[in-house]
């Protein structure tokens, strides 16, 4: 035979009402961090308030190192690459325009909005020999890395005192 422990009684079992006020302070504190996150974000700029615009690849060979961007609908000729020999800023703008027609309207939209991108690299880069092409919304750019410098050993003469 299982013997089972005596239940609770039913007063200990509910919550206060102090306690269920308290859980509402603490709903509406959280709602509060929800909307003020929100509210801190640029509402009519670029995808980067979706997330991180554009996408970004960043690969590294022996000799080079490659990031590819996904820039779709960009045009290139908005873009600008800055490059450092440690980081590499990709900025742009977006602009785009469509029309909708139908029986008795005529919708019309415009978008434009700007990004930066700023990645840092994996190794240090030849600045000046720094190559980008745009190709089907892919901004690939090869940027070939800085030979590291061979450390130079000295003999160092010990004194005998």
């Amino acid at each position: 035979m299982v013997r089972r422990g005596v239940p609770a009684r039913r007063e200990e079992r509910r919550v206060s009402p102090i306690r269920r006020l308290w859980d509402l302070f603490d709903l509406r504190s959280d709602l509060d961090e929800i909307f003020d996150e929100l509210m801190e974000a640029p509402f009519f700029t670029a995808p980067s308030w979706f997330g991180n615009f554009p996408a970004v690849d960043v690969a590294e060979t022996e000799n080079d190192v490659i990031v590819k961007a996904e820039l779709p609908g960009v045009d290139p000729k908005n873009l600008e690459v800055h490059v450092t020999e440690d980081s590499l800023d990709i900025k742009g703008e977006i602009r785009d325009e469509w029309e909708e027609t139908g029986v008795g309207y005529c919708r019309r939209e415009r978008y434009c909005g700007a990004f930066e991108r700023t990645i840092t690299l994996p190794a240090k880069v030849k600045q000046d020999e720094v190559k980008a092409q745009y190709k089907d919304g892919i901004l690939t750019i090869t940027l070939p890395k800085v030979e590291p410098s061979k450390p130079k050993a000295r003999k160092v003469e010990i004194e005998v005192a």
